[in-house]
């Protein structure tokens, strides 16, 4: 499972509240998200109002996302515990989706998020299953945003989860903050679009004075990703179905390892103010073989924020480095195939995903209550 494949989850999201911590909100001196009734009409139904909507894509986005907004201050869970949240749908006038079935365009929720000043926002929670590298392609992800923008009217756009590293001092659990997106496709329902090699800025970008504290609460990932968690993970990736995990065989975690996922280095997970360099959007799954000039990489934002632009939204990406940079050489300047860097990095977002989104979230609500 990647980023690439882990998009598309028909049910509600199910959330285990003891691999999450709860948060101690008032321990920043700050409120949790109040959730909001909404009256439901069913998916066909047009989204109630919003001052900001804020989409993520995975199934490990989404459970970070619920905990996070929803009920991240639950005490005493257990780990058999598993809490069911129901999401409600939004499918109006969406089409089809590919193989897994069932309508575009995703499930929502509602809360409150109290900001500066005693102001609050109204925040429409997004779950959203259009994807730039799945049918209807770019036209389903860009007619998405226009359908959640032409109901809901906010005037800003939230795009959250998961990324690759674009530098080996960008972390396992490290949020970029980001207001542009550089689009590079290669599929080929994707290329006549005339987007290809665009970049995509908003002129807007969130306040940043909640950050710091927000950061004391981020999940600190030394405490999954040690020497054993690493081996174990990569122990499975060289088990598991992945096409490339044969290649990865013959490579040790130390041909892997490198500052982005030392464990060492994963004690302190930082948001980076990236404003004015774009992240990476592509139509493939790219893992980054060396440093690369962008916030970080991922698969939607770059086709939100022209979707926004078009629509004259302001909008703002909040990624977490959940699959860091993976070498193409080992220290003795062995050649790691794409396939077994694939591999391995598809296997260190299945295992740190959903701990990666928790800070992601928490640094996107920071960006709404410093507002």
């Amino acid at each position: 499972m990647s980023r690439f494949s882990d998009f598309r989850i028909q049910a509600p999201v199910r959330t285990m509240p003891s691999a999450l911590p709860p948060i101690n909100w008032a321990s920043i001196g700050a409120q949790a998200p109040v959730p909001v009734t909404v009256k439901y009409q069913g998916p066909k139904a047009p989204l109630p109002p919003a001052d900001i909507v804020m989409f993520t894509w995975t199934s490990a986005e989404w459970s970070a996302m619920d905990h996070v907004f929803l009920h991240g201050s639950i005490q005493g869970e257990t780990e058999s515990t598993e809490l069911t949240h129901k999401w409600l749908q939004y499918s109006k006038s969406a089409p089809s989706g590919p193989a897994e079935g069932g309508k575009l365009w995703g499930f929502y929720q509602l809360v409150d998020i109290q900001g500066a000043g005693g102001k609050s926002h109204r925040v429409l929670l997004m779950k959203a299953d259009a994807h730039l590298a799945h049918p209807p392609w770019i036209a389903g992800l860009e007619n998405m945003v226009k359908a959640v923008v032409a109901d809901a009217k906010p005037t800003q756009i939230y795009s959250i989860g998961t990324a690759g590293g674009a530098s080996v001092n960008q972390h396992l659990g490290d949020v970029a903050i980001t207001n542009g997106g550089t689009l590079k496709l290669q599929m080929p329902d994707n290329t006549p679009s005339g987007l290809n090699g665009q970049t995509f800025t908003s002129s807007w970008f969130p306040n940043w004075s909640l950050m710091a504290k927000a950061q004391r609460l981020f999940y600190k990932l030394s405490k999954v990703a040690t020497q054993a968690g690493l081996e174990s993970a990569l122990d499975a990736a060289k088990r598991g179905k992945h096409q490339g995990a044969k290649q990865l065989a013959s490579f040790s975690l130390s041909d892997l390892v490198n500052p982005a996922i030392d464990p060492a280095n994963l004690g302190s997970p930082k948001a980076v103010n990236f404003k004015g360099t774009p992240l990476l959007t592509t139509d493939y799954y790219f893992i980054a073989p060396g440093e690369q000039p962008y916030a970080a990489l991922e698969m939607d934002d770059a086709v939100v924020g022209y979707a926004a632009q078009k629509a004259k939204v302001d909008y703002v990406f909040v990624r977490n480095i959940s699959d860091t940079l993976v070498p193409a050489q080992t220290p003795a300047k062995k050649s790691i195939p794409a396939q077994a860097r694939d591999a391995w990095s598809s296997q260190v977002y299945e295992t740190y995903g959903g701990f990666t989104s928790f800070n992601g979230a928490l640094a996107a609500w920071a960006a709404i209550a410093a507002s």
